[in-house]
């Protein structure tokens, strides 16, 4: 991949999971000065991400590691990835069909996230903002599409300062279903064995939440070997 932007600094999005990790890592390949942001809001696997993502700052020579305190999501509720009321559906066959949103949706949680990223890539000087959007996750997170992706680029254009260039939000799997980001992710280099995508916070990848499901299927179907250590197979 040629490295067309030596330097240039980008903010990247980064939950520890495989979307966003594989998007970290095509800036990083673009040359882009990696500058990672976390968000902790709430959810159960807060901790488990918060390591996975230190990992995988450190791999990926990132110039700084942010951590943003989004709690007030989590105390409003309405999902099951805060709300200890609701369970995290298990040994579920989980699709995300667009007819309808899953228990796991936070809501408005990346207009919340991308709100807070462009204000952390403003105050840097950085030009992009990386994300993990992908196709798939698409399908039933409405905060996932095109559409989002292009109107809050759109809102962005008013939003910063007037003597500032433009911001701009990327997400390079946009297209992509998870097999294909498995696939992009060994293509690029990616740290895929660092990555944590179990909604629970054991010691090991639960390997029956939606999450955990969609990783499997993924590497599988991509025919890469998962490395992932599961509880349950």
């Amino acid at each position: 991949m040629t490295c067309t932007v030596r330097g240039e600094k980008a903010v990247c999005v980064c939950s520890g999971g495989l979307d966003s990790t594989v998007a970290a890592t095509i800036a990083a390949r673009e040359g882009y000065e990696l500058h990672i942001l976390h968000a902790s809001y709430g959810q159960i696997a807060e901790e488990r991400e918060i390591e996975a993502v230190k990992r995988i700052s450190e791999e990926l020579g990132a110039k700084e590691l942010v951590f943003v305190d989004l709690g007030f999501l989590g105390a409003f509720g309405g999902s099951a990835l805060t709300d200890r009321s609701i369970e995290i559906p298990i040994d579920e066959r989980v699709e995300l069909d667009g007819t309808s949103t899953p228990d796991t949706w936070v809501p408005c949680r990346n207009l919340v996230l991308l709100a807070v990223a462009s204000a952390y890539a403003e105050s840097i000087g950085a030009s992009t903002v990386f994300v993990g959007f992908n196709a798939e996750e698409a399908q039933s997170y409405p905060d996932n599409t095109p559409t989002f992706l292009e109107r809050f680029n759109d809102v962005l254009e008013h939003a910063v300062a007037s003597f500032t260039d433009p911001i701009t939000v990327r997400a390079p799997l946009i297209g992509y279903f998870k097999r294909e980001i498995v696939r992009k992710g060994v293509e690029v280099g990616a740290p895929l064995g660092l990555t944590w995508s179990c909604y629970l916070s054991g010691d090991l990848h639960c390997g029956r939440c939606e999450a955990c499901q969609h990783r499997k299927r993924g590497f599988r179907e991509a025919e890469v070997e998962d490395v992932t250590v599961y509880e349950r197979k």
